[in-house]
């Protein structure tokens, strides 16, 4: 339990430091939780991480990245959503709009973008 209050601190804290760091925040953006050592966050940079930049979904949700580490990843099913990388969190002037919780296609991934922007 503790080990879980922890980890959920930790999320906050780089939530708010992402807020205190990046004035443009409150900008559209699509938010990359990664890390290192995921095998998918490294298929994602193969199959989507150079195209993406290129493509007008960007211009509108430019990505940004944030790592997160080995040590804040806990067996505890309770928050299991929180705990895979990759997650694609797009947020629309502050406010979450949507979230892709891990990866397995490219397909599938342009799939789901287009469901949360609405553009199918």
């Amino acid at each position: 339990m503790l080990f879980k209050k922890l980890y959920n601190f930790k999320l906050l804290l780089i939530v708010f430091f992402l807020l205190l760091l990046k004035p443009s925040f409150a900008d559209n953006k699509l938010l990359m939780i990664t890390a290192d050592y995921c095998i998918y966050c490294q298929i994602w940079e193969k199959e989507i991480g150079n195209i993406y930049p290129k493509t007008d979904i960007s211009k509108t949700f430019p990505l940004e990245k944030i790592e997160l580490d080995e040590y804040s990843i806990s067996n505890n099913s309770d928050d299991y959503e929180t705990k895979i990388t990759p997650t694609f969190v797009f947020f629309k002037e502050k406010e979450e709009i949507g979230r892709i919780v891990g990866y397995s296609s490219a397909e599938m991934f342009w799939w789901q973008v287009d469901e949360i922007l609405g553009l199918d």
